[in-house]
């Protein structure tokens, strides 16, 4: 990524499980400490959404700063319940995690360049989204050349991703991060908020998921190669822990 003053580093993991067995194998990439959380939960889809977030997190770490093993990263819950990086050597780390079904992705950055990310599977007619949309939203998404159901799930991962930003989640009412622009390109979509005009949500879909990447306004983002990797993601086959 590039600013009008600089380079800015960051790495992402976006990755589809699609066997049960695979979730077997990232056990053994856990902290002692994740592992001890995770004998401890009780259901089985939030064990596997743990996981998939792990191992798209640490990834995506691995990939961000260098470090060889999973197991020397320690990703704990903050008092929002936010992901918090820790490890030997690294300071300022932080990582946004977002999972839905069978797919999973995890965003690395340094503190002092936020981004947010989130994926939901596009999947009939969101009424509950729709219920909370604000009426100038209503009025841009009839405005669009988009399907209506996908511009209610763009909106809504664009609105989940910022939250993750401000650590807030969905506590906070969604109408605050209303959206105000939609701008549609060739391969991805452009977003800008009422409230939040400091940030962006450059979004994609590919195939049934819709994925939104919240940054910097004026931060550009290389959305080819982004594109590119999110529709090729296929079935993970093997870990190397």
């Amino acid at each position: 990524m590039s600013r009008p003053e600089s380079s800015i580093k960051a790495s992402i993991c976006i990755a589809r499980f699609a066997h049960n067995l695979y979730f077997e194998e990232v056990i053994h990439c856990l902290h002692e400490e994740e592992l001890d959380y995770y004998t401890n939960l009780q259901v089985e889809k939030r064990k596997n959404s743990f996981l998939m977030g792990r191992f798209c997190a640490k990834k995506a770490i691995q990939l961000y700063t260098g470090i060889g093993d999973d197991r020397k990263i320690l990703i704990r819950r903050g008092v929002f319940q936010q992901p918090v990086v820790t490890m030997p050597s690294y300071s300022n780390i932080q990582v946004s995690i977002t999972h839905c079904n069978d797919m999973g992705a995890a965003l690395v950055f340094s503190e002092e360049h936020a981004m947010g990310i989130d994926i939901e599977k596009i999947s009939g007619e969101p009424t509950a989204i729709k219920s909370v949309l604000t009426e100038k939203e209503r009025n841009l998404i009839k405005s669009l050349n988009l399907n209506p159901n996908v511009a209610l799930y763009l909106m809504w991962t664009a609105k989940e991703a910022l939250s993750k930003i401000l650590k807030t989640g969905f506590t906070t009412p969604p109408q605050v991060f209303e959206i105000n622009r939609i701008d549609i390109q060739s391969d991805y979509v452009s977003s800008e908020y009422t409230n939040f005009s400091q940030f962006r949500a450059t979004s994609f879909q590919a195939g049934h998921y819709m994925l939104s990447i919240v940054h910097p306004k004026r931060t550009l983002m290389d959305v080819h190669t982004l594109k590119h990797l999110i529709s090729k993601t296929q079935a993970i086959s093997s870990f190397h822990c």
